[in-house]
């Protein structure tokens, strides 16, 4: 959003402060110590932000899928009568789509207007419905731009 368009999130902070202040909606300014999730890698913060996800309404079928789990037969047994049990007793609703750096990809494609949504069933569909031509590497830096 402009002017904080490509600004560091942590350098657009005084931005946003000084300009809610100039516009006279600033409530309060101040510094709130705690702790705060870091990168292992980089060490650097780890900044959550609001993206567009994809999710699977497990709730609305989780009775149908513990009683379904009865009828599978488990070995060792105690699996399917605690530790599955449980996990499906306790299922929420699954956001499946994640992020691509810390997730698998969905192979869902979406028109710029959103008017037509087609998800790849393999690789051979992707060639043929983009005209590619043979792909022997999925991953991202070979589909992204597909």
């Amino acid at each position: 959003m402009e002017p904080y368009a490509g600004v560091y999130i942590k350098d657009a902070d005084k931005m946003v402060i000084a300009d809610l202040k100039a516009a006279g909606r600033l409530f309060a300014n101040g510094t709130v110590k705690h702790s705060y999730p870091f990168c292992w890698r980089s060490q650097t913060p780890l900044v959550y932000r609001g993206f567009d996800c994809w999710f699977i309404k497990v709730t609305e079928i989780k009775q149908r899928l513990v009683e379904l789990n009865k009828t599978t037969r488990w070995v060792p047994s105690f699996v399917q009568e605690k530790r599955f049990h449980n996990w499906l007793e306790d299922s929420r609703d699954w956001c499946f789509s994640r992020n691509r750096y810390w997730g698998n990809p969905i192979p869902i494609w979406i028109s710029d207007d959103g008017e037509e949504v087609v998800c790849i069933g393999s690789v051979e569909e992707l060639e043929r419905l983009s005209g590619c031509g043979p792909l022997t590497d999925i991953h991202r830096e070979y589909v992204d731009d597909i």
